[in-house]
């Protein structure tokens, strides 16, 4: 009986042992999946981190490579500035630029491809054009363009309803707001706004009362937005004198300069030469602003009121027939790769024969930009 009893005792006491020894056994094993799960997230975490950094060392080594090949593109350009004859005392498109240009469509180097050019819209250059865009390889007149900082408020007014296709009243707001925007006094137009209009906005700022730096600089004035911008970028600048070459001016500047659909279309057939096409080598130019009529008679008559037309536009001081201002647009990417570095220089060439250098840079804007997305910058600021 003693011993049944002893042995009772001896096996509860050794269940009791081995059941504590089980719990430890547990616990231990939960500890070590619980060190096990936290260094898996751990070692997760820092490959993460690792590949965002090859991935960031990528991009930068993309950029920087991309950048490179844009500036090559950008002196190449610079190089044929320097090469227009400086005896010559006009400039036409074929100058500087063509729809199929060898020199700019597509230079390849070792790691890339640089494209010199730009968008535009086949109508501005010739008649009986579709309104699609094309590319134009080359370096861009700047002096083809509109000065917002030398344009009158009607010209300014002309060439947002021709170009924006927005109603007048609405063209005459922003035509308005554009000369306040830019002129020393705090005196509003009729239809203009100063610094009452702008510090009433929501985020609110001053009226410049100074010229424009750069035709971005659009969207801070009343009644511009994004659309309307984008719309009337090509035909806007704010380098050069004020005179417009009307032997490279689109036909929306040449019409804002207040000449008439018959004459503006007379001057482009001109221009175009037999094949009626622009920028390659049959086009004709205009070789002083005296000349303008009588070279337009050998193609078609001119009427009475388009002479006047001329002369008014002449007399204006408005008109030239060269150039010495001009906007490279330099895209580069790598091979196998969208991404694309975009540079604009403008460039001021010089006239000088004695002088080596080809010119100087005015201006020099460089993005990064990725395939499908719009290099939008958000927000319309002078819009209510």
């Amino acid at each position: 009986m003693f011993r049944s009893e002893q042995l009772n005792a001896d096996l509860i006491k050794f269940m009791k042992t081995n059941k504590i020894k089980t719990r430890r056994e547990g616990s231990v094993l939960v500890l070590v999946l619980w060190a096990l799960g936290l260094l898996s997230v751990f070692a997760l975490y820092l490959g993460l981190g690792a590949r965002s950094k090859i991935d960031f060392l990528s991009r930068m080594e993309t950029r920087s490579k991309t950048s490179q090949i844009a500036e090559a593109g950008v002196k190449q350009a610079v190089a044929a500035i320097g090469n227009i004859d400086k005896k010559k005392l006009y400039l036409c498109l074929n100058d500087i630029c063509s729809t199929d240009n060898q020199l700019f469509s597509g230079v390849l180097f070792e790691d890339g491809v640089v494209r010199i050019g730009a968008e535009y819209q086949a109508n501005d250059y010739a008649n009986g054009q579709s309104d699609e865009e094309n590319i134009m390889y080359g370096i861009f007149d700047e002096q083809s363009k509109l000065n917002i900082n030398t344009a009158e408020r009607k010209e300014l007014l002309a060439l947002l309803v021709e170009s924006a296709k927005i109603e007048s009243d609405i063209a005459d707001q922003i035509a308005s707001s554009i000369i306040d925007w830019r002129d020393a006094d705090s005196l509003s137009l009729a239809k203009g706004a100063e610094d009452n209009y702008y510090h009433g906005l929501k985020n609110s700022y001053e009226c410049k009362d100074y010229q424009f730096e750069s035709i971005e600089e659009l969207r801070y004035v009343k009644g511009m937005d994004y659309n309307i911008f984008k719309k009337i970028q090509p035909y806007i600048t704010v380098y050069g004198s004020g005179l417009v070459n009307i032997n490279t001016a689109a036909r929306n500047v040449l019409k804002a300069l207040g000449l008439s659909d018959r004459l503006t279309d007379k001057i482009l057939i001109y221009r175009c030469g037999q094949d009626e096409i622009a920028a390659n080598g049959d086009d004709a130019a205009f070789e002083n602003i005296s000349s303008v009529v009588a070279k337009l008679s050998q193609t078609e008559a001119v009427s009475a009121s388009e002479v006047a037309q001329l002369s008014n536009l002449t007399a204006s001081g408005r008109m030239t027939v060269c150039s010495s201002t001009f906007l490279i647009q330099s895209q580069a990417n790598l091979k196998n790769k969208q991404d694309v570095c975009r540079i604009k220089c403008f460039f001021e060439k010089n006239q000088d024969e004695n002088f080596k250098k080809a010119g100087f840079i005015l201006g020099w804007r460089q993005d990064y930009l990725k395939p499908g997305l719009d290099d939008q910058v958000e927000g319309d600021y002078g819009i209510e």
